[in-house]
């Protein structure tokens, strides 16, 4: 079984919104997250990723006593 752990910081990190609105993270193991950064390198060498604005930052429901 793999293992997923927390990312760490300034890791990239993959979500998806579910059909009720629900905002969920997919667990990666450390291989996937590694091939993950080269990809995200790689799409953004021409064309630089933006990071959004704060009002659109999710936050962790372990963070915010949820």
């Amino acid at each position: 079984m793999a293992k997923f752990e927390r990312l760490e910081i300034g890791s990239v990190g993959l979500v998806q919104e579910a059909e009720d609105g629900r905002i969920r993270q997919i667990g990666l193991t450390e291989e996937q997250s590694k091939m993950l950064q080269i990809l995200v390198a790689q799409i953004s060498k021409d064309s630089p990723l933006v990071q959004m604005g704060e009002e659109y930052d999710l936050v962790l429901k372990s963070e915010c006593g949820g």
